[in-house]
């Protein structure tokens, strides 16, 4: 059966299909963490608010956000320097999520291109083969035409839901920076 679909796809169409399980890993493992991440920082942010914080820098590390508030609020910076301050924090943080997002934009710019080749690959086959026979046989003419285009196809199924993904995951890595930075605001000017 594999090797029935091999034959079918090709080495680029197996790749391609590998980039598809790829792709749908990061997806779900990097949402799966970027919603467990505001969970946890909501608890940090309710000890935190008390008159005397229940909660240490060793707490704070548990949690990526927590610990980038608590790094940008133990250096003070500038009212003009917090957001340039809590988006370096905040990308050495969130460095896997960050790798995971350009993986995603890689594959979704690769995949159509692998799919291209594929197609280039298969028809240049077709006509290899043509060029063999004396007489030209239109359902095998067909038949290779098709099996060409299925890469081309594949290559476009895995690009459009992992630039999805890919926009999904980053739309949600923005929301989490700025309400990072809408917090550390928030604690600077009432400490001051």
């Amino acid at each position: 059966m594999v090797e029935a679909v091999y034959e079918k796809i090709g080495p680029v169409g197996a790749v391609i299909a590998a980039l598809s399980f790829v792709s749908l890993y990061l997806f779900l493992a990097s949402g799966f963490y970027l919603a467990w991440v505001p969970h946890s920082y909501r608890k940090f942010l309710k000890a935190f608010r008390q008159p005397e914080p229940a909660v240490t820098e060793a707490q704070s590390q548990k949690n990526p956000l927590s610990s980038v508030l608590w790094t940008t609020l133990a250096h003070k910076p500038l009212r003009s320097e917090i957001q340039g301050e809590v988006q370096y924090l905040f990308q050495r943080s969130f460095s896997s999520t960050y790798i995971s997002l350009t993986i995603l934009r890689l594959i979704s710019v690769i995949s159509p291109l692998l799919g291209l080749l594929g197609t280039v690959l298969g028809i240049t086959r077709v006509f290899h083969e043509m060029s063999l026979q004396s007489a030209v046989d239109n359902a095998m003419l067909a038949g290779g035409i098709w099996e060409a285009l299925i890469t081309t196809i594949m290559g476009l199924t895995v690009a459009i839901p992992t630039l999805v993904f890919y926009y999904l995951l980053r739309l949600r890595t923005r929301a989490l920076m700025i309400r990072c930075i809408e917090d550390v605001r928030f604690f600077l000017q009432n400490r001051d």
